[in-house]
């Protein structure tokens, strides 16, 4: 997993990019970014499983899971605008070490001030876009 870990932010960042401008919406950048992250965890040799639902999580989902060929979970997403309780609270119902938060507002004080939300064991990678 070291591998996803390196230069993951900038890779995100340069596909957002790559997204015209007129089609830079909230939806398409999210989707855009569990779309990437699915290759990247195929990369990393795990099986990529999209809108898990934890079993002990009544609503909600994780966006994003990596599993290894033990039908372990190695790695866990969510992909919001800003840091939300619904996300932290899916990631936090899995037992897994790499849980990641990605977010991707434009309006980087929105996210500065949802952090409150965030958990220990929980990496947030905010994505800046340009």
């Amino acid at each position: 997993m070291e591998s996803l870990k390196s230069g993951l932010k900038e890779a995100l960042e340069e596909e957002v990019a790559r997204i015209p401008k007129p089609f830079r919406q909230g939806a398409v950048v999210r989707q855009t970014i569990k779309c990437f992250l699915y290759t990247v965890i195929k990369q990393a040799e795990l099986w990529p499983v999209p809108d898990f639902k934890p079993p002990r999580l009544r609503d909600g989902f994780v966006d994003l899971i990596g599993v290894d060929s033990d039908n372990s979970v190695g790695c866990a997403f969510a992909i919001s605008p800003v840091v939300e309780l619904k996300a932290v609270k899916s990631l936090e119902a899995l037992d897994v070490e790499e849980k990641w938060l990605i977010t991707f507002s434009p309006l980087d004080k929105k996210v500065q001030e949802s952090k409150f939300f965030l958990k220990p064991g929980i990496q947030h990678l905010h994505l800046v876009q340009k």
